[in-house]
């Protein structure tokens, strides 16, 4: 019997050692860094992959949209009734399998968006391979052409997208989409990138972060520049720091970084009608002095951090103003309404939200700080004079 034990432990190990049945080796992947999805005019869906191609990766050359000579990707797309037909039909002519685990970027083309994005995220979402994680952003034109651009930074446009998106735009993954289109008092955006000409022309299609994509519902209404609705960086979670050229006239101009910042909503109800109080709390660094001004004195710091607080509430009122035109509220302002005042949001705003919003008011105030002026007081190759 005591012969028999160790037999019996060993066989039992056995039985929960499953050991790499579904294992699966990288030579027989196409692993896919973005994907795209367009609608085409006859109603059906275009999927597009970009995958690397490992063979070419070792090299130093640039990347391409193809699979001869030097390219280091290869596009890819088909179209289908669906997007899982799609992507069917991308796979039976592909000798290795796609694989969506390391995607990081999703690019929606314009007119899908405007159609609705709702059930081509769907499958996205649907199977775990796929990451909540990774950024969305949408482009004017279709999807396709943003990944077959060729940027010089890096090997893969998808990389560039989604570097690009961490550092200057307003990053907004899947699972942040998907908590928008399911919360009533908020709608959704995403960042609008574009394929553009390198300078000095060459060659080279670079991506840039040229705006902003308002939704209602899961609708497109209206595709703003970036600098028209800088407000919206006040509103978010996370602050993406970025900076302004103040002009002081015949003195010159200063290029201020707003470091830190945060917006605080509180919704009043007046006589039944919705108004809201902002107040924005902003830091501030000048990295750039064009002027003569010396940055030692009090005075020159306070006219400045006045100056930059009439920038602050003018970038907030123009995005609001944005908001209430095409009824669309990217910011939460009904969410911020639905904590406060409960009942009311229920019985009487939440189903007509979006006819509310241009009849909201609100006041605008700010706060900001410059921190730092940087190691000199003024610029060291302006002539000396006294300040006014």
């Amino acid at each position: 019997m005591k012969r028999l034990t160790p037999i019996v432990v060993l066989l039992m190990g056995m039985l929960v050692v499953s050991g790499c049945w579904d294992r699966r080796e990288v030579n027989d992947m196409a692993i896919v860094i973005a994907m795209a999805m367009d609608k085409e005019p006859n109603g059906h869906y275009r999927l597009s992959v970009q995958v690397p191609l490992v063979s070419s990766l070792g090299s130093t050359s640039g990347g391409g949209g193809g699979t001869s000579g030097d390219k280091t990707y290869y596009v890819d797309s088909a179209v289908g009734k669906t997007i899982r037909e799609a992507h069917s039909m991308i796979q039976s002519r592909m000798s290795r399998e796609l694989y969506y685990s390391h995607h990081r970027m999703i690019v929606i083309g314009e007119q899908l968006a405007k159609e609705g994005m709702s059930d081509v995220l769907d499958i996205v979402a649907r199977f775990p391979e796929n990451r909540l994680t990774a950024y969305l952003v949408m482009t004017k034109g279709k999807g396709i052409e943003l990944l077959n651009a060729q940027p010089q930074f890096e090997r893969f446009s998808g990389e560039a997208m989604r570097e690009l998106v961490k550092m200057e735009a307003i990053s907004v993954s899947l699972k942040d989409v998907a908590q928008m289109l399911t919360t009533p008092g908020i709608d959704a955006f995403l960042p609008v990138l574009a394929p553009v000409d390198s300078h000095p022309k060459g060659k080279s299609k670079e991506v840039e972060f040229t705006g902003i994509g308002l939704f209602r519902g899961d609708k497109l209404v209206y595709v703003s520049k970036a600098e028209s609705i800088k407000g919206l960086r006040w509103f978010q979670r996370n602050f993406m720091p970025f900076s302004v050229v103040l002009s002081l006239g015949d003195k010159g101009r200063l290029t201020v970084y707003f470091s830190k910042g945060k917006a605080d909503l509180k919704p009043v109800l007046k006589k039944g009608r919705v108004h809201y109080d902002i107040m924005v709390h902003a830091t501030s660094v000048i990295v750039e002095n064009m002027t003569n001004l010396d940055l030692e004195h009090k005075k020159n710091i306070a006219m400045i951090e006045d100056m930059l607080k009439k920038e602050v509430e003018v970038s907030v009122k123009n995005t609001l103003q944005l908001m209430q035109k095409y009824r669309t509220d990217t910011i939460g302002m009904g969410l911020i309404m639905a904590r406060q005042f409960p009942r009311e949001w229920r019985e009487t705003y939440r189903d007509r939200w979006s006819e509310e919003l241009p009849e909201i008011t609100f006041t605008i105030r700010s706060k900001v700080a410059v921190e730092d002026i940087g190691q000199t007081t003024k610029n060291i190759t302006k002539e000396d004079r006294e300040n006014e």
